[in-house]
């Protein structure tokens, strides 16, 4: 029994002594006490680890998203913004170098963009394509993935040469091939002897080497074995030297002449629209003001059933066709075939899967005529990206949608000049709401079940505290006969339980940081699987998964662990408080 006086648990001293009351109560049950403070410790140690990888896949990729594909913002028509997800590159505009001249003077990278879709052909396959015309130079001072080009080289102005992501390349078997079969090896080699010289199929020979097999959970290495189906692997050990001749080698046998089949689409006010259209699917979206305009520039020929363009004014023909456009009427968009000879001139192959997966680079300048997408001077995005920022930065302060626009309208005020009405600033995420809500919806799935771990925990505290008090009921009546009130008897109980958290909370955090040590600095390797998926997992990342240090997540978990075990006492307590002393004192 412990001795107690009456008023002993009174004043500062009154709590030091129940602390240490609190204490010889923990060590009295050695077991319990270790059982509660390793699941307390698990839980806190796989809610660290599990939130530095899961928010360590979600920082990568939204690095990745900002460094390697959108820059922190970008300069487009409202209109292309909102349809953005149809890519419609008619919405394009022109004037695009005043604009960048006036960012460069605040403090961004700018880099003009014309973006279309196609299908691109080589003698082996065909692959659908999202295909960049960009300046090279712009492109290599605001985007990161320039320096990614693993075989070849980057794109060139003046030059009908395209940049395809590496998956792209495989699938197309154009340029150099980085894990071919090993029957596709022997074929090609037989290809470059009879093309060249036997020395040429031997040096080809040399720059491969048999794929190492990975036996994965739960199969043989003869399953292994068959999967790889005699799969090599491009050295990663060639000099630059040799990458450079083993690409002319492909380039010598034709493999690197590629065609793009595309659609120029481009806005065009119609000569004549039918009755029927007109009056089912143009007339009715349009406002007070758009059908007064186009009643102003068409009129009805009764005997050929159509309205036939009549107005010349310019402005009068310009709103009319910012009206059809508006309610997407089909006839002002006209589309014109077109195909673009080109040769394969690099591989890029960036931590950025989105760059690596049916994604090409052409240089902007030869897009311009009729040889290529009869641009004109016209671009369909202006990414901009602070100066000062790194590959492996966010965004700063200054590149906000708002700060962005607002240098841009104060260095056009300066010019005695406005914001075109059509164009507005527009932030990375506003492109990545899919991504995004991917993102939010696996965070939430791992916050579930890290608090289903921790729900365990603390019923096993609450438990452990039941038995304990119930184990003590007499000890308990005997100490409220001897003085001690209720509100003292349950912060006992309270401190007791705190004590078990904190024990496991330090335990936990340490376990947790040990685990995490080797995922913040080596990863996981999913690039296989990737491959496998065809580089879509959900995530932004090329292969290797990392986690991150989040300080906040590490201390945050262990204090709630603590405060949460503190609170599990109070009920069981409360129950054990509100039985009569004399009740308690003959409980057996």
């Amino acid at each position: 029994m412990i001795p107690v006086s009456n008023g002993a648990f009174n004043g500062f001293f009154g709590v030091i002594e129940l602390k240490r009351l609190a204490l010889r109560n923990l060590a009295r049950h050695k077991v319990k006490t270790v059982l509660t403070c390793a699941a307390i410790m698990v839980s806190v140690a796989v809610y660290i680890w599990m939130d530095s990888w899961i928010g360590g896949m979600f920082l990568e990729s939204r690095r990745n998203i900002i460094n390697y594909e959108t820059g922190a913002a970008k300069l487009q028509t409202k209109l292309y913004f909102k349809k953005k997800d149809e890519m419609p590159a008619y919405e394009n505009f022109a004037g695009w170098e005043t604009y960048a001249r006036i960012l460069e003077d605040a403090g961004y990278n700018t880099a003009p963009r014309y973006v279309f879709s196609g299908t691109i052909y080589s003698p082996a396959g065909s692959a659908p394509l999202l295909i960049n015309a960009v300046d090279p130079e712009a492109e290599s001072r605001t985007l990161s993935y320039v320096p990614y080009v693993e075989l070849g080289r980057y794109i060139q102005n003046g030059e009908f040469g395209i940049a395809l992501g590496l998956m792209t390349a495989d699938k197309l078997k154009a340029g150099v091939p980085t894990r071919p079969l090993k029957r596709e090896l022997e074929a090609l080699a037989q290809a470059i002897a009879e093309a060249m010289d036997s020395a040429a199929a031997d040096f080809f020979h040399s720059c491969y080497t048999p794929m190492e097999i990975k036996v994965q959970f739960g199969e043989t290495r003869e399953f292994a074995e068959e999967r790889s189906e005699g799969r090599m692997i491009l050295r990663r050990d060639l000099s630059r030297p040799d990458l450079d001749r083993l690409w002319e080698l492909f380039d010598g046998l034709g493999r690197n002449d590629v065609r793009i089949s595309t659609v120029i689409d481009y806005k065009m006010i119609p000569d004549s629209i039918r009755r029927d259209k007109w009056d089912g699917d143009l007339w009715p979206l349009l406002n007070r003001e758009e059908r007064e305009t186009l009643g102003a520039v068409y009129s009805l020929d009764e005997s050929g059933g159509a309205y036939i363009l009549s107005g010349e004014e310019p402005s009068r023909l310009s709103a009319a066709l910012a009206a059809m456009i508006r309610v997407d009427f089909s006839g002002a968009v006209r589309h014109v075939s077109q195909v673009i000879d080109a040769k394969v001139v690099g591989l890029v192959n960036s931590p950025d899967p989105a760059t690596n997966y049916n994604t090409a680079y052409l240089p902007l300048d030869v897009m311009q005529d009729d040889m290529g997408m009869m641009l004109e001077g016209h671009i369909t995005e202006l990414l901009i990206r602070d100066k000062t920022m790194g590959a492996a930065d966010m965004t700063s302060s200054i590149e906000t949608a708002e700060a962005i626009r607002a240098a841009l309208v104060s260095g056009l005020a300066e010019r005695g000049r406005k914001l075109d009405e059509e164009l507005d600033i527009f932030f990375w995420m506003d492109y990545v709401a899919e991504y995004l809500g991917y993102e939010a919806m696996e965070s939430g799935s791992t916050r579930i079940f890290s608090i289903v771990l921790f729900f365990l925990a603390f019923i096993g505290i609450s438990n452990t505290m039941l038995l304990a008090i119930l184990e003590r009921t007499r000890e308990i009546g005997m100490m409220r006969a001897m003085g001690m009130t209720g509100g003292q008897m349950i912060f006992t109980y309270m401190i007791e339980a705190g004590f078990l958290g904190l024990i496991g909370s330090v335990l936990g955090i340490v376990l947790g940081c040990i685990l995490n040590y080797p995922m913040v600095k080596y990863g996981i390797d999913f690039s296989e699987m990737m491959e496998q998926m065809g580089g879509n997992m959900g995530y932004r990342i090329a292969g290797n998964f990392r986690g991150a240090w989040f300080i906040g997540t590490i201390v945050g978990s262990g204090l709630a662990a603590t405060i949460i075990s503190m609170l599990m006492a109070i009920l069981p307590t409360r129950g054990a408080v509100k039985m009569e002393i004399t009740e308690s004192l003959r409980f057996e």
